[in-house]
């Protein structure tokens, strides 16, 4: 008896599904977004609502991003990227709280936590990127949010008063989400015409 050869068609229902990862993007701007408006539309840019904005952005980021990673494979190269990206913005949220909570809410520590947490990300976002840039389809995008990430770092080391310092996060976080809204959707619509040009 002769063994029937085997075909990809034949072999595809077995192989594991890859997931597209313009999802990842799209669900990181929603925190982002969020928070960068709601810091838009306040009048208060006070130390204990920069605190409050970051605490929010950070814990809702690292959620998003722990979600994202848990459904890629495990050879993914974005996994790596969002779990120590969660683990950035998580504490950062997490000292957010505890500053809000101990009574602490000035200008010195809200500099010191969203630099604290734009250096460490930017320059993790960033050295992924370069890293990967013939790996993944995000490194690009990686490379520039790593790029402004760090800029928002030395940004806020000029400035000296709780409005600048709020300010600068909530147009950093609006320029972020809508970079990532841009770069989700546009690997989503080029994903399906690379798959035709496959076929």
């Amino acid at each position: 008896m002769t063994s029937e050869p085997s075909t990809p068609e034949r072999d595809a229902p077995d192989a594991p599904a890859t997931p597209s990862p313009w999802a990842a993007p799209l669900l990181r701007a929603v925190p982002a977004l969020v928070v960068g408006l709601a810091i838009t539309f306040t009048a208060d840019h006070s130390p204990a609502l920069g605190l409050i904005m970051l605490a929010g952005f950070g814990l809702a980021t690292a959620v998003v991003l722990v979600l994202s990673s848990v459904r890629m494979r495990p050879l993914e190269p974005l996994r790596p990227l969002h779990r120590g990206l969660a683990i950035i913005a998580g504490l950062a949220g997490a000292l957010a709280l505890v500053v809000l909570t101990s009574g602490g809410a000035g200008l010195a520590l809200l500099l010191l936590l969203i630099g604290g947490y734009a250096v460490l990300a930017g320059a993790l976002e960033l050295v992924w990127g370069i890293r990967h840039r013939d790996r993944s389809p995000l490194a690009r995008d990686a490379v520039v949010i790593g790029v402004g990430t760090l800029a928002l770092a030395i940004v806020l080391a000029l400035v000296g008063d709780p409005v600048s310092a709020v300010g600068f996060f909530g147009a950093y976080a609006v320029v972020l989400g809508i970079f990532l809204l841009i770069a989700g959707l546009s690997l989503k619509w080029s994903t399906p015409l690379k798959e035709s040009a496959a076929s």
